[in-house]
């Protein structure tokens, strides 16, 4: 893009993609309108290849805004001819504000000689209006001439809702209506939230959603219908069915050397019940000891998926680093896991393939300078595996891992590391061992090159090797490529925990200590 004047932009675009697999249509939106994003029949086969080429004009005209791009399509179609084409469209696009809360929009596409299939000749007009602070309604139509289907026109009308009714009173609500040639569809769902400050620091967190209007229409694809998973990426045959969601939580953060938070969803609907349970603890037992406990358990989510046990997952932490000398960091974790049912035998009898595991593992990090870093990794882990109640089977697995990393120079270093697993009850090992050079563009910035001795992996011991041979990487901190990114603000510290004091008003808001 490039800004000729204050109210004139000049903008380019080249994209080139290639699709290859299966893929689902979504349903269209308010601004899908006006952006299509064509999709293949769910569940064919795709295989072409796209460029695009795009130049465009922006013209700003008091507080209206209009626009003219010339775009060329090239798309190659290896299944069939159907989708071969070379074609070229004037899009020209007007925004106008009539009044402070309205807008109208109003875009056409006018082919350059033959017609796109997928992008045929279209007029869209539409409408935007905020009625109130945090109220708008959007209401569109699209005429088209030409195309797979030769011609068709839809409309669509959205009522958006996110309103505070108070300082912690919110409400928010949608319903939209989407009318085409498979009919008029409306679906919708409301909202409230409410958060209650119990005590300085201790606040509960109330909410409720009704999802109303059973979406199980007609589509492209066929039918939509309620059913426990969609094949492959047939998506577009999954509907939405209505029900109730409550939900409650509690979270307290006043107390700089600890924190906590706990919440419970209960979804319902006439497919089944689903319960959502999660809790989170962390705390300081001395400036050097940090403790991390959380807990997950859910049960399936899926329609007309019923007779299975909960998805469980605990995890408790204790780290070490001392603020004062950071040349050893100590983790030791302990972890349960239970996945009740990965591939069902059968729901009917209420049996179905499970797992339980048990994991204890302990990982340090040793830096005696700023030249070498060693690290080391032991865990142990006691799984079982179970079919139904009347058969199942336990093992124990050893996991070790070994790396050394040398600085010899400012921007190289040189690295070894070493894998083992070991399973005792079946009298088998696995090993693996890596030879690896990298190489710092910048501080932040590492790419590396090496060579794969053997392979043992497993999900326990991190990043995955290739099973032999030579390889690259590249490693980057997030923060820096992106302007800051999961970077927080470091405030003042909070000494103690709030008090209330007669007379005084009201608490003032805890002051979470993020700077550790």
């Amino acid at each position: 893009a490039a800004q000729v004047s204050d109210t004139t932009q000049l903008t380019f675009n080249y994209d080139h993609e290639d699709n290859f697999g299966t893929a689902a249509a979504p349903r269209v939106t308010f601004f899908d309108l006006f952006d299509p994003q064509p999709q293949p029949t769910p569940g064919t086969a795709v295989d072409n290849s796209l460029t695009t080429l795009r130049a465009g004009l922006i013209q700003t005209i008091g507080q209206a805004e209009a626009s003219v791009e010339y775009v060329n399509r090239n798309r190659d179609d290896d299944i069939s001819n159907t989708f071969d084409t070379n074609t070229s469209q004037l899009v020209s696009r007007l925004t106008v504000p009539i009044a402070e809360s309205l807008d109208f929009l109003a875009q056409n596409e006018l082919s350059l000689g033959d017609s796109d299939p997928i992008y045929p000749n279209r007029t869209t007009l539409g409408l935007n209006w905020e009625a109130f602070p945090g109220v708008s309604f959007r209401v569109a139509h699209q005429f088209s001439d030409g195309g797979l289907s030769g011609g068709d026109s839809i409309t669509s009308f959205d009522t958006l809702l996110d309103h505070h009714l108070s300082e912690d009173l919110s409400v928010n609500g949608r319903y939209s209506l989407l009318g085409g040639t498979n009919g008029t569809i409306g679906q919708g769902a409301v909202g409230l939230n409410y958060r209650w400050a119990i005590a300085p620091g201790l606040r509960m967190n109330l909410g409720y959603e009704r999802i109303f209007g059973d979406v199980l229409s007609g589509t492209a694809a066929g039918n939509q219908f309620a059913q426990p998973y969609a094949v492959g990426q047939s998506a577009a045959s999954l509907g939405l069915v209505s029900g109730d969601s409550y939900s409650v939580g509690l979270e307290y953060t006043d107390n700089p050397d600890f924190q906590a938070s706990a919440r419970v969803e209960h979804r319902t609907s006439d497919s089944g019940d689903n319960t959502v349970i999660s809790a989170s603890a962390s705390g300081k037992i001395t400036p050097s000891l940090t403790t991390l406990f959380r807990y997950q358990q859910a049960n399936a989510a899926n329609q007309l998926l019923t007779g299975l046990g909960d998805t469980v997952n605990l995890k408790l932490g204790l780290a070490y680093r001392d603020p004062n000398f950071d040349n050893l960091n100590a983790l030791l974790r302990y972890e349960y896991r239970r996945n009740p049912s990965v591939i069902p035998d059968t729901l009917l009898l209420g049996s179905g393939t499970g797992s339980e595991d048990h994991l204890l593992s302990l990982e340090t990090i040793y830096a005696p300078n700023w030249r070498w870093e060693f690290y080391g990794k032991y865990a142990m882990r006691s799984s079982r595996s179970y079919l139904a109640n009347s058969f199942s089977n336990r093992s124990t697995l050893h996991l070790a891992q070994l790396r050394a990393s040398h600085q010899f120079h400012y921007q190289w270093d040189i690295a070894l590391e070493g894998r083992v697993i070991w399973q005792p009850s079946a009298g088998y090992t696995e090993t693996g061992a890596a030879l690896e050079l990298g190489y710092y563009p910048s501080p932040d910035f590492r790419i590396s090159a090496g060579y794969s001795f053997g392979s043992a992996h497993d999900r326990d011991l991190g990043n995955r090797r290739s099973s032999g041979g030579p390889y690259l990487g590249a490693a980057l901190k997030i923060n820096q490529l992106l302007n800051g990114f999961g970077r927080q603000q470091v405030v003042p510290g909070q000494q103690t925990e709030s008090s209330l004091s007669s007379g005084a008003g009201p608490a003032l808001e805890p002051v979470v200590d993020l700077s550790e």
